[in-house]
């Protein structure tokens, strides 16, 4: 069971604390490596240098953190209970703290999945505080060995398996360094997919979405998940829908073999409009991109007539209550479904040049944005009305000096496609 003790003794991927170090004087960038490439059984050897206190690293590794306070130390030495455990992870405010809270635990008998995956996932939500002794310190690199060592036992639940797998790829531009777990994780998710809740299918479809990897999935992969989402189809919120709809969109263009999920997009369709009134504009604009970009592969015609209206008549509605910056990720999404599909849907497109002009988003629109905004209301929808619009975005474009006509016409494809 999750919570039962277990032996510490020398095993496949564990760590043990008596360990020596032949190679006296690596840095932090080998044990990295070592850690991260090669086979679990192999990761004892990086940790405790000859004469050094458990896991402390010799060379350029960064100085193990201490908890500012010896009582709190003292105190959390106490605990023996793996929920007060979960819990002190869980309420860490900084990486710093969930790693020295980690740090106190991860050397016992009651560290277990759960402990991990908890601190993967609040790492994820904290990862604005990683700093560079937080990625080199020696208690991370023994709990991504922990990790290792439930991967090799096949003893993660689905919850922690897809809590994991969206924690490490939220963390992909502040932590690259974990990315090659991602593949290690795979055959994990293949065996607990038939598993997973709504929750956790639509975590693991926006991570293989965010992911810029290729991970290896399997197809027979994709085929569990989409029978899982068939059957929980009443189950998943408006943004997990949206996450079904834009995953399959990015995996299709990207030749990942995500056509098991194309036959249940109208059945998710239809639970979309009934849960139009809470759905955000960030769903909205995902589920938008997924059906354009599937627009070659499935029929559009239902999606046209009863989930895009509803879809473009919450937008209208919800914008005024959405700040610039958020609205700035969003319309361009929405513009460019719409002008892929061929849509003019007027009230909509009226609404957006309007805001744009009214408000300072175009100056803090991303490039890509700029780009399609543009593409879309000159090569689509070119009525007179939006030819003062029109102007602004060239005016715009003129005051960056660095986005030419060839980036523009690129949007088209996508900000993934459009940067590479």
């Amino acid at each position: 069971s999750m919570g039962a003790p277990r032996s510490r003794a020398p095993s496949a991927g564990r760590l043990p604390t008596t360990a020596k170090v032949a190679a006296v004087g690596t840095g932090m960038a080998f044990a990295w490596s070592a850690l991260l490439w090669a086979p679990a059984c192999e990761h004892a050897a990086v940790v405790q240098c000859i004469g050094a206190s458990p896991l402390t690293f010799c060379g350029h590794a960064a100085p193990e953190r201490r908890s500012p306070s010896i009582g709190r130390d003292i105190a959390m030495r106490a605990v023996t209970d793996p929920r007060e455990i979960t819990r002190l992870i869980s309420t860490s405010e900084t990486a710093a703290a969930v790693l020295d809270t980690v740090g106190q635990f991860v050397n016992r008998s009651t560290f277990n999945q759960i402990h991990v995956s908890t601190a993967f996932v609040k790492l994820a939500k904290v990862q604005s505080t990683i700093e560079q002794r937080d990625k080199e310190s020696a208690t991370m690199i023994r709990l991504v060995n922990e990790l290792r060592y439930f991967l090799s036992k096949r003893s993660l639940t689905a919850q922690i398996s897809a809590n994991i797998f969206w924690a490490i790829v939220s963390m992909e531009k502040q932590m690259p360094q974990l990315m090659p777990l991602v593949p290690e994780l795979m055959p994990m998710i293949q065996l607990v997919a038939k598993d997973m809740v709504a929750q956790h299918i639509s975590n693991v479809m926006w991570a293989f979405a965010r992911c810029k990897i290729d991970v290896g999935a399997s197809e027979s992969l994709f085929e569990t998940l989409a029978e899982r989402a068939f059957l929980l189809a009443d189950a998943f919120t408006s943004q997990g829908i949206a996450n079904l709809f834009l995953a399959s969109g990015k995996l299709h263009r990207r030749g990942v073999p995500v056509s098991p999920f194309f036959d249940i997009l109208p059945i998710l369709s239809e639970v979309a409009i009934q849960r139009a009134d809470a759905t955000t504009t960030q769903a909205i604009s995902n589920t938008l991109s997924g059906i354009s970009d599937l627009r070659h592969e499935v029929s559009t015609s239902a999606f046209e007539r009863d989930l895009i209206p509803i879809l473009a008549e919450m937008l209208i509605k919800k914008a005024p209550k959405v700040s610039d910056a958020k609205l700035g990720f969003d319309f361009p999404q929405v513009v460019r479904a719409f002008a892929l599909l061929e849509i003019n849907h007027r009230p909509l497109l009226k609404m957006v040049a309007t805001r744009c002009q009214q408000q300072s988003m175009l100056r803090e629109m991303n490039d890509w944005g700029l780009c399609v905004v543009t593409w879309s209301y000159s090569n689509v929808f070119q009525d007179v009305e939006f030819s003062e619009f029109r102007n602004s975005l060239r005016a715009e474009i003129a005051r960056r000096g660095t986005i030419s006509e060839e980036m523009i016409s690129r949007s088209q494809l996508g900000p993934d496609e459009w940067q590479t």
